[in-house]
């Protein structure tokens, strides 16, 4: 399952560029292809296949998905990487999970060793891997589908819900983290859309369906960054969750800290004193003095010890998800919940949270410790998923906690955090498909303008009210009908969106859907090549071009009318300069020069140096040059609007 189908010649095992991992993982992969077999079938079901044998023959390419896989279209339950797919032949229903390679081999590698482990990990709260595929830009995995819904769906749909089934679904939570952990994987970033019950059945086990692999693989890129790369660094693939405020508020400090970009905010701030003629940097135009460099080279290195530590302790982090679920699942709201992102990332890093009355009146001192001992800001103070498998609130189940369904306000805080998540996560779809970049950046003036006290939020009404005036009415009552057929998300009140954030959000799909429209042209093109011109034999498995054949990509008439529905102006002076960084200085679009020496170019080097030169949200298009986002100010929280005190 998931093996390229080999014909009756077999092949030596691929290289997947493992020599600079560790000694003991070598070791291990050494020992599992010692134990792999070749096959020349297709089987559908992966655990008939020993991962290994899989890992050993190669992963079938990714373009195979859509042949064995009917892909269905995204649903509002699915995330912005998930699909569910129908098999052609059996008819069984799976769940797609498409993963962004990084850049570079070795950081590939890592991502196809924890698939592996997933692949081969089989316990009952983790959704199973079944298969997995592979192409130049992603990883496909192909997992059981669990169709029970999401906790929030569980606890709503029914009109009756205590502390002891809290307790009972914080346990299963930490047996599905725990497995896991012993399978030498974390996930770093827990949320509750990271689980969802196996079926509709009343004793459904939940499982864990989300793995983390999305949070690695943008820390990898983040760490591949030089000094004044910024938040350039890893843009390709940025975690979407951190701009997803009702997303945000699970997130542990060490990870909110490793990914703010702080070093794109340092190398900016000096860049902009030397056009102001600052004598640290020297006259405009020169380059920035020794003192800048250092002060760059710095924070780059910090902010790397920052990305490491959170990759050396994603066992942490999860305690910290943990807690932060259990918090809302006792309460209604989680425990750093405000309507912007700015105010939720200051709370997260003082850990600044509360156990309100009247919300927490009915909650044992039990739980409350439970949560305090996992929401600990120092990592190495926190209780680890073991230790709090043996916490007396969860081997008790809470048994000595006050008797009764939660106070009336659980259910109406839950409904409403819920409903501003799918806001949230629905609106950034429908805008990066329907809005071009000019449109966008009118939303985020109309919305400056509706957002009279500059607090940074607008209400769902605002947020309507604009999209009507900018006659985007269709979004708008998407908007409003996503929300409006589930009977458990009807209430009275509003939901508070942060715009930039939103917009963000947007950003980062529409980027994606231009790389998705990118390397369908890059396909196409080399496919059309004539004999000769490019090394096309398993185009879509290496993704690389001779360097000259992927110069005549670059100026292929289907590039430059991409970069201008993207956005950019002046296309032609923005695809010269990215081939100038892509294949040296010897390089002409739309020109007679030839690729300054390379021999061949990657596809994702491409991708990664053509989205670097795409606007910015609130940015004037550009061509060549590359801006940086404007950071944004600090927004004051107005008293009172933490409504019971979650989502108001």
């Amino acid at each position: 399952m998931g093996q390229q189908v080999c014909g009756q010649h077999r092949r030596a095992p691929p290289d997947f560029g493992l020599g600079s991992l560790p000694k003991a993982d070598l070791e291990g992969f050494e020992s599992l292809l010692l134990q792999s077999s070749y096959s020349s079938t297709h089987r559908f079901e992966a655990y008939e296949t020993h991962p290994a044998e899989q890992y050993a023959l190669g992963y079938e390419s990714g373009a195979m998905v859509p042949v064995l896989f009917d892909v269905q279209p995204q649903s509002m339950q699915d995330g912005p990487s998930t699909r569910s797919v129908i098999h052609r032949a059996s008819k069984v229903v799976r769940r797609l999970i498409s993963v962004r390679k990084p850049c570079g081999a070795e950081r590939q590698a890592r991502l196809r060793a924890s698939v592996l482990r997933l692949h081969g990990l089989r316990a009952p709260g983790v959704a199973h891997v079944l298969e997995a595929f592979e192409d130049a830009r992603s990883m496909s995995l192909i997992t059981e589908s669990c169709t029970g819904g999401s906790m929030y769906e569980r606890i709503l749909n029914h009109q009756y819900f205590s502390e002891q089934e809290s307790a009972v679904v914080v346990r299963h939570l930490l047996q599905a983290v725990a497995s896991l952990h012993d399978s030498g994987l974390g996930h770093g970033f827990l949320s509750p859309d990271c689980f969802k019950f196996e079926s509709q059945q009343t004793h459904a086990p939940l499982k864990l369906v989300d793995y983390g692999l999305e949070l690695k693989v943008h820390l990898w890129e983040s760490l591949s960054g030089g000094p004044l790369c910024g938040e350039e660094a890893g843009r390709r693939t940025t975690y979407l969750q951190l701009w997803e405020t009702c997303n945000l508020v699970f997130c542990p400090p060490e990870v909110v800290r490793a990914t703010q970009a702080r070093v794109g905010g340092v190398a900016t701030k000096r860049m902009q004193s030397s056009q102001k003629g600052s004598p640290r940097a020297g006259r405009r135009g020169e380059p920035p003095s020794a003192e800048l460099l250092g002060e760059a080279v710095d924070a780059h290195m910090e902010q790397c010890e920052e990305i490491d530590g959170v990759l050396n302790n994603l066992e942490a982090a999860d305690s910290w998800g943990v807690g932060a679920i259990a918090f809302l699942l006792l309460c209604g709201y989680p425990p750093f919940f405000a309507p912007c992102r700015y105010a939720i990332v200051s709370r997260i890093s003082k850990t600044d949270f509360a156990f309100d009355p009247p919300f927490w009146s009915k909650i044992s001192e039990e739980a409350k410790d439970f949560v305090q001992q996992c929401l600990r800001g120092t990592p190495e103070r926190r209780l680890s998923v073991a230790e709090a498998l043996h916490h007396p609130w969860i081997q008790s189940l809470a048994d000595t906690s006050p008797s009764g369904s939660m106070l009336n306000s659980f259910a109406v805080n839950l409904r409403r955090f819920y409903r501003t998540s799918l806001i949230e996560g629905f609106a950034a779809s429908s805008l990066a498909a329907e809005l071009t970049v000019a449109e966008t950046n009118e939303l985020l003036a109309r919305c400056r303008d509706a957002d009279a006290n500059k607090t940074g939020f607008v209400t769902s009404t605002d947020l309507r009210q604009v999209l009507l005036s900018l006659n985007h009415g269709d979004v708008a009552e998407a908007i409003v009908a996503c929300i409006s057929t589930a009977k458990m998300l009807r209430y009275p009140g509003e939901s508070y969106i942060d715009y930039v954030a939103l917009l963000e959000s947007t950003r980062l799909r529409r980027e994606r859907i231009f790389e998705e429209e990118l390397w369908r042209r890059f396909l196409d093109f080399a496919a059309a090549s004539p004999p000769g011109a490019a090394s096309t034999v398993g185009i879509a498995e290496s993704g690389r071009l001779q360097a000259a054949c992927m110069q005549d990509f670059l100026q292929a008439p289907s590039v430059p009318q991409l970069f201008v529905r993207a956005g950019v102006d002046d296309a032609a002076a923005a695809l010269r300069a990215s081939a100038e960084v892509l294949l040296g200085p010897g390089a002409c679009i739309g020109g007679s020069g030839s690729a300054g020496g390379a021999e061949q170019a990657d596809f994702l080097d491409v991708a990664s140096e053509l989205l670097r030169r795409l606007p910015l949200v609130g940015q004037e298009h550009r061509g060549g040059g590359s801006g940086r986002r404007p950071q944004p100010s600090p927004v004051s929280m107005p008293a009172g609007d933490m409504v019971g005190p979650g989502p108001g």
